[in-house]
């Protein structure tokens, strides 16, 4: 829909404008008398121009942050017209067709750039707007309409009313062309360009002013042509030259200001680009060596560095170390801030206050720099405090004296505490993306621990077996495991490492490879263990121990034998009732051999369809509620023989969420395991 407007807007003014032209060259060689056919262009031509104003208004841009350059191409525009119509002015006395043929492209010419005028003027006056501001250009621009509209030809309006509102317009203008507030935001190099612009603009719109004002040949062809128009244009060069005017005075005033705004904008930006460096730079060398950077740029210093406080577990010799340094040596550094007793670096440790050295020669704490003048003028030091600990100190020199006033300490300070927060995010995430790839070993693990795991369960007619073994960590100390040993036997093995975490897994994983290298080779479980205590005797911790429980079943014979090293009793449910077996034994790794020997016995059980048999480590009785209450052997016979009647693993899937039902959680506080066997018969 704009564009079509667009094109509307175009499309009047090529109609209107030749229209006009025939219209006023049949006028010059015909007396007509047809007041309506000259109103008609009369509006004609304002409608046109309105158009114009419509298509420039639309097509050109609101002023950026280049304010010089479109300055710039204003006065280039109007440097243009007034040359057209200098031009204008050298035809002497233009009569009849010429006139007419003369007055259209100058009308439109200085109408357009009339719109421009206005436009850039507008934006102008409206940058940062304050109240009242917009309301003031309204009512310029409704007096300036008015003013136009009333100097028609067409009217009878009194002369004193058509003066009194041309003055009013222009105290209006003088209101508005107050209206200077961009001026502040430029550079020097920007001011200086506006001054040159706007002195050329001030005067080329004086002289545009004239041609129209006085009996010139351009006056006579845009007044003759249209009174409105004549008026328009002639309120807009008398704003373009006042406006511009100020403008020129007031940059020529605020350049001595220019340095002080440029630095401002440069402390700004140095802020800015910090606030960003502190979420965009995980590395931290490189984050120490932009802030040092940096620091030259905030506060204009010549050389910087930054020392940053190692930890210590003693407060009376705390180390500082310098990190990072621009335009200066290690060694300079040195000499300068580590030269007397207490240094300079001591007394920042000790006071963590701003430390500002007006001149480094004269200056009692650096006045051993006279043997060394390589470095002089002023020093300013900003601790880092987080938390209200030091955790570095923020050094800057200037080559001259008393270089560093107020505005610099307190821009350093404010930097500083950037850069504080920038070097705690950094180290935070160097102290994440270090647990990320822990937690990712960890779950490598995790994998590799479940791997040792049987991946299923023996296939005998007689036995349905399940079981499970859920870590409370990544890894865990909990193992169980099947063992093919002859034809119709095999063995179950139920183990738990003391603790929980990487270190039991470890020892997990070794008894995985005893009870595999010892399995086939002991007749009993009474001699495994004996052996494996042996083995395990010269490995583990004096800390550490694991209980176990070991069972070879006979499937010929319906039977099992099992023998137990400190480890929680197996439930054995039966047609008659049930029964925590617990044959007497030490934990493996808790004493030597001849006590561990003595101490483990064994114990055989005759199978009858329907038996079933419960491992477990102490995960599952150990449980505990929201109150503090262990799920206990009696809950966990109680859901056994509840479930009796169904097979192994729903009888596995009962105990597990009646302890999930328990403790109100799916997350466990101890590793557990499970192993439930149900006799089916021969």
């Amino acid at each position: 829909m704009s564009r079509l407007k667009r094109i509307i807007s175009l499309l009047v003014p090529v109609i209107v404008f030749p229209s006009v032209f025939f219209y006023d060259v049949i006028r010059a060689n015909v007396d007509l008398e047809l007041t309506s056919v000259s109103v008609i262009r009369e509006f004609a031509v304002v409608v046109a121009f309105f158009a114009i104003y419509y298509y420039i208004e639309g097509r050109k841009p609101r002023l950026s942050k280049a304010i010089p350059r479109e300055i710039g191409k204003l006065f280039v525009i109007s440097f243009s017209v007034l040359t057209v119509a200098g031009m204008v002015t050298l035809v002497p006395n233009p009569q009849g067709a010429l006139a007419e043929f003369l007055s259209i492209p100058l009308v439109i010419i200085l109408g357009i750039a009339s719109i421009l005028t206005l436009l850039t003027a507008r934006d102008l006056v409206l940058h940062k707007r304050k109240k009242g501001t917009k309301r003031n250009f309204v009512i310029l621009m409704a007096l300036l309409l008015t003013t136009c509209v009333v100097n028609t030809s067409l009217l009878a309006i009194d002369r004193l009313l058509t003066t009194g509102l041309f003055v009013v317009a222009i105290v209006f203008v003088v209101i508005n062309s107050f209206r200077q507030s961009w001026i502040v935001y430029l550079s020097r190099r920007e001011k200086l360009y506006c001054i040159v612009y706007t002195a050329l603009l001030f005067f080329t719109n004086v002289f545009l002013s004239v041609l129209v004002t006085n009996t010139s040949a351009v006056n006579k062809l845009i007044s003759s042509f249209s009174s409105p128009l004549h008026t328009f244009i002639q309120l807009n060069a008398i704003l373009a030259a006042v406006y511009f005017g100020m403008a020129f005075i007031s940059t020529l005033f605020h350049l001595p200001t220019a340095e002080v705004f440029e630095r401002k904008q440069s402390e700004l930006t140095s802020l800015h680009n910090l606030s960003r460096l502190i979420t965009q730079v995980f590395d931290f060398n490189d984050l120490l060596n932009t802030v040092t950077q940096m620091t030259l740029e905030v506060c204009g210093a010549g050389t910087s560095w930054l020392e940053l406080v190692q930890p210590s577990g003693d407060d009376r010799h705390i180390s500082v170390n310098v990190v990072a340094r621009r335009n200066i040596t290690t060694e300079q550094i040195e000499r300068l801030i580590g030269g007397t007793t207490p240094s300079l670096r001591q007394v920042m440790v000790q006071t963590k206050k701003v430390s500002l050295i007006d001149d480094i020669l004269s200056d009692r704490r650096t006045k051993h720099m006279k043997q060394n003048a390589q470095l002089k003028g002023s020093m300013l030091s900003v601790p880092l405090i987080s938390h209200e600990e030091l955790i570095g100190i923020l050094h800057a020199t200037k080559e001259m004296e008393y270089g560093f006033d107020q505005d610099d300490i307190d821009v350093l300070t404010t930097f500083a505490d950037h850069v504080t927060i920038a070097i705690e995010n950094s180290k935070l995430i160097a102290k994440s993306i270090e647990r990320e790839r822990l937690h990712q070993e960890l779950m490598v693990a995790q994998r590799m621990q479940k791997r040792l795991l049987p991946q299923s369960v023996p296939n005998f007619p007689s036995v349905d077996i399940a079981a499970v073994s859920e870590s409370s960590m990544e890894v865990g100390g909990d193992y169980y495991d099947f063992v093919q040993l002859t034809e119709g036997r095999f063995g179950i093995v139920v183990g738990d490492v003391s603790g929980k975490g990487v270190s039991a897994a470890f020892y997990m994983a070794e008894v995985k490879g005893i009870f595999l290298s010892l399995s086939k080779l002991c007749s009993s479980p009474r001699e495994l263990l004996v052996r494996a205590n042996e083995t395990l005797m010269n490995s583990l911790e004096r800390n550490a121990f694991v209980s176990l429980i070991y069972v070879m079943v006979d499937t010929k014979h319906a039977s099992m034998v099992l023998a137990r090293a400190g480890h929680c009793p197996v439930v054995y449910i039966s047609s008659e009732g049930y029964e925590l077996v617990r044959p007497t034994g030490l934990g493996l790794g808790l004493t030597n051999g001849s006590l561990f020997e003595e101490s483990t016995e064994e114990r055989k059980i005759r199978l009858k369809l329907g038996d079933i048999c419960i491992f477990y480590t102490d995960g599952i009785t150990e449980s505990r509620d929201k109150k503090g209450d262990e799920y206990g052997y009696d809950r966990l016979v109680k859901t056994a023989v509840a479930a009796k009647n169904l097979d192994a693993c729903r009888i596995k899937d009962a105990i597990l969420n009646d302890v999930r039902t328990f403790t109100g959680d799916t997350v466990y506080g101890d590793d557990m395991t499970l192993v439930i066997l149900k006799w089916l018969g021969n």
